[in-house]
């Protein structure tokens, strides 16, 4: 009896000893390749990981982009009317440009009083912007309300020079929306900012760092009136400006359409400055800009 269990626990072993030699060989092997082929393969991945950093292997970057003037807003009764207005043509892309500004003499001027004035009533203007962190700058300046990035701050620069915000340190060199909404000229807790469609808590951030004076002309990077300007240094799409306070869920919308989306409530919509390859206005109200300096229309940027 004895025999027979070590012959069978012997053919057993017998049976066992070729698949873990085979086991053995195997591991060895995937060991040796690793060994072998390892390194290039972590520098193959890292080399993926900064191409996609730097934007060039960024899926959004692929995405179809809407050439110049693709996107409209169509008015029968020509500017200034709201008759059976409509939005046409290829709409909701990515902008194949976005407009450059080079915090040094860039801007864009435009002479249109009835976007420049608020009258017992709202405005509301809307862009995305990638700020270069430079303090001291302004994405726009207007007759009656401007924004500004002062002491670490981007905010309303009031009639007076203070400015109320909230804190820039986390707003440079990325891609934000920022809708603000400004009450018949006054400043302070009238106003709204929001930040990627988030409504912002204001404070005081500092004292008279602007003081201008009246001006028919909107300009898009620095302020008319001021003698140093406070050009921007970054890049601006997408601008829109109502005659109206947007409700945060408009607001909410526009950011979630991106860089590329068209406006809402047209019958409010009195400008559209899209800055993809120009500086014309697509409201159909025919507030076109004119391009002053370092301005350039940029197609390698990387979306958000």
């Amino acid at each position: 009896m004895k025999n027979k269990v070590k012959k069978v626990l012997k053919e057993d072993d017998e049976e066992k000893d070729p698949l873990f030699n085979e086991i053995k060989i195997r591991s060895q092997a995937a060991m040796e390749y690793l060994m072998t082929y390892g390194w290039a393969i972590l520098i193959i991945a890292l080399a993926l990981g900064v191409l996609y950093s730097l934007g060039i292997l960024n899926p959004k970057n692929l995405a179809p982009k809407a050439p110049p003037g693709s996107c409209y807003v169509y008015r029968p009764g020509g500017p200034g009317t709201t008759d059976y207005i409509s939005l046409v043509g290829t709409c909701g892309y990515l902008p194949m440009y976005v407009a450059s500004f080079n915090g040094v003499n860039g801007y864009i001027s435009i002479n249109a009083p009835q976007v420049n004035t608020v009258s017992g009533g709202y405005n509301t203007v809307t862009f995305w912007m990638y700020w270069n962190g430079v303090s001291g700058q302004m994405p726009f300046g207007f007759n009656l309300y401007d924004l500004y990035f002062a002491c670490s701050c981007l905010g309303f620069n009031t009639a007076n020079g203070d400015v109320y915000g909230v804190s820039s340190s986390n707003l440079a060199k990325k891609w934000i929306f920022v809708a603000a909404v400004f009450y018949n000229g006054n400043y302070g807790g009238n106003n709204k900012l929001y930040i990627n469609g988030v409504s912002q808590t204001l404070s005081q951030c500092c004292g008279s760092p602007v003081s201008r004076s009246a001006t028919t002309n909107l300009q898009i990077s620095g302020l008319p009136t001021d003698t140093n300007h406070y050009f921007f240094n970054g890049s601006i799409t997408n601008v829109q400006i109502y005659n109206t306070a947007l409700t945060p869920q408009e607001i909410q919308y526009l950011y979630q359409q991106g860089l590329g989306g068209g406006p809402v409530r047209l019958q409010n919509l009195v400008a559209w400055w899209p800055l993809n390859g120009d500086a014309k206005d697509y409201s159909g109200n025919n507030n076109h800009g004119t391009i002053y300096g370092g301005v350039t229309f940029v197609q390698n940027y990387n979306p958000p």
